[in-house]
């Protein structure tokens, strides 16, 4: 197959975030105009861990209503969704989730201050549903233990962070969470 270098390439894990969603858009582009073999190589990127993994701060409440939480059903089911559409940012960000990341479940608390976590797992592939809607496949932790820690950035249910920013934020209360 023509692409079977590329494809190497993104499976070695040696391709930045920005380097696969490059190779992304051109492998988009062949495939819409009919290159077949294209799909083979946005396959290997759905499936790819670039070498800068990301947090992503993923809340779990739609409306903030806890009575309407989702996290018990992910964690069954071994996924992670987005499903509010209308918010295109946050479909991005929540886009450029890749497998290896770590997703951890909040849910903010003190109003600027503070939230809560629920749980952590990481991306182990990336899937779509019927409708062609992506969402995460997960291996969740176990550990059932909640922590309230400082609010990281914005409010949004889709919060994205390097790991660099969270060291310099995250009190080493949320490391031993992890650990546990």
């Amino acid at each position: 197959m023509k692409y079977d270098k590329v494809i190497d390439r993104i499976k070695n894990g040696s391709m930045s975030r920005a380097d696969l969603v490059k190779l992304k858009w051109n492998a988009d582009e062949k495939y819409s105009k009919g290159d077949s073999e294209a799909k083979y190589v946005l396959d290997a990127i759905s499936n790819a861990a670039p070498t800068d993994s990301y947090i992503l701060f993923m809340g779990f409440c739609p409306g903030a209503d806890f009575n309407e939480r989702l996290d018990t059903e992910w964690k069954e089911k071994g996924i992670c969704r987005f499903d509010y559409h209308e918010s295109e940012h946050q479909v991005e960000r929540f886009n450029s989730i890749c497998k290896g990341d770590l997703v951890v479940l909040k849910k903010r608390e003190q109003f600027g201050k503070t939230m809560k976590l629920y749980g952590h797992g990481r991306v182990n592939g990336i899937a779509y549903d019927e409708d062609q809607v992506r969402y995460l496949k997960m291996d969740w932790s176990t550990q059932e233990e909640i922590i309230e820690v400082p609010l990281m950035g914005c409010n949004s249910t889709v919060d994205i962070r390097t790991i660099e920013a969270v060291e310099d934020e995250m009190p080493e209360e949320f490391y031993t969470w992890l650990k546990a």
